[in-house]
C-alpha cells in the first residue's frame, strides 16, 4: 500500500514541478497553458518521449542529463517528485499513529492533509522563482483547512485535536473546534497585517499573510502559533547564514512561503515532541 502511495505521489510532485515552472503570474494557474502541451528540454527545447518523463527513474537513468542536448537537467525536478512520493506516504502514516484510522473519515481526512502539503511545496516552489504566493493557492488551503477542521471536530477535546498533543491545553482555546479555529484566524491575521502595517509591506507580503491566515483553519490554536515562530526561526537562521556568507544584506527580500511550508511539516509531524524539547531546555519552575 505505501509502495503504491509513494509511486502516485511521485507522479504528481512531477506535475507540480510543471506547474511551478509554467505559471505565469497573469493568468490562472491551472490554465491550458500550465497544465496543457508536452514536456519539453528548458536547454534544447526537444519535446520528450514518455520514458523521459518516468518520476525520479528517469533522472537516474539519464544520470540527470537530457537525451538530446546532454545539458545537466535541475535537481528540482527529482527533488521535488521524492518530496512528494514522501508526503504521500508519512502524513497518513502520522494520521494512522493518532489513532484516527478508526474513524470512518480517516481516507478523506489523509487525502485533504496531502493536498494541502502538496500546495505548500506548489506555494515555495513558486514563491522562491518568483517572490509571490498565487491567491489560488491560498484559497484552495484555505477551503482544505475548513473541511480538516470538519472532519477531525468528533476528536477535538482539551487534549486532543492539536499536534502538540496535550500541551495545547496549557494555551486555552479548547471550548469547542469553531471558537478554536476563530481564535487561531483572528491572531494570526492581527499579527501578520500588524506586521505589513508597521515595516510598510517591506517585512512581509500580502500572500504571506494570506497563507499564514488559510493555515490557522488547518491547524488551529496553538499550532499555529507554533508554526508561525518557527517559519521566522529558520528564517531568520537562512537569513543569518546568506548575510554571513555575504550572498544578502539586511535589505535582501527572502520569500517566507517555503519557510511557513517547512514549519508545518515540523508542527505536524513532531509538534508534541517540539514542546517537550524546550520544556528540557528552558523548564519552568
Amino acid at each position: 500500500m505505501y509502495l503504491l502511495l509513494f509511486t502516485f505521489g511521485l507522479a504528481v510532485g512531477s506535475f507540480l514541478n510543471v506547474v511551478s515552472l509554467r505559471y505565469d503570474p497573469d493568468r490562472f494557474l491551472f490554465g491550458r497553458h500550465v497544465i496543457g502541451g508536452r514536456s519539453y528540454c528548458p536547454s534544447c527545447r526537444k519535446s520528450l518521449s514518455w520514458f523521459e518523463l518516468v518520476p525520479l527513474v528517469s533522472f537516474i537513468v539519464q544520470r540527470g542529463r537530457c537525451r538530446g542536448c546532454k545539458e545537466p537537467i535541475s535537481f528540482q525536478y527529482p527533488l521535488v517528485e521524492f518530496l512528494t512520493g514522501v508526503v504521500f506516504v508519512a502524513v497518513p502514516w502520522k494520521l494512522f499513529s493518532f489513532g484516527l484510522q478508526l474513524h470512518a473519515s480517516f481516507p478523506l481526512l489523509a487525502t485533504v492533509w496531502v493536498a494541502v502539503f502538496c500546495a505548500l511545496i506548489l506555494v515555495s516552489l513558486i514563491d522562491l522563482r518568483l517572490r509571490l504566493i498565487p491567491d489560488e493557492l491560498n484559497i484552495f488551503i484555505l477551503f482544505a483547512g475548513v473541511a480538516a477542521a470538519v472532519l477531525t471536530a468528533q476528536g477535538f477535546g482539551l487534549t486532543t485535536g492539536s499536534f502538540v498533543g496535550p500541551y495545547a491545553l496549557l494555551f486555552g482555546g479548547r471550548s469547542s473546534i469553531i471558537f478554536n479555529r476563530l481564535l487561531a484566524l483572528v491572531v494570526t491575521a492581527f499579527f501578520f497585517i500588524a506586521l505589513i502595517l508597521v515595516t510598510r509591506g517591506r517585512g512581509m507580503g500580502v500572500g504571506d499573510a494570506k497563507l499564514a491566515a488559510a493555515l490557522s483553519l488547518a491547524f488551529g490554536w496553538p499550532d499555529i502559533v507554533i508554526v508561525t515562530a518557527l517559519a521566522f526561526l529558520v528564517g531568520a537562521i537562512v537569513g543569518g547564514v546568506d548575510i554571513m556568507r555575504s550572498k544578502r544584506t539586511l535589505k535582501s527580500f527572502l520569500p517566507f512561503g517555503p519557510f511557513l511550508g517547512l514549519a508545518c511539516a515540523i508542527v505536524f509531524f513532531w509538534g508534541e515532541r517540539i514542546i517537550e524539547w524546550y520544556f528540557w531546555l528552558i523548564p519552568i519552575a
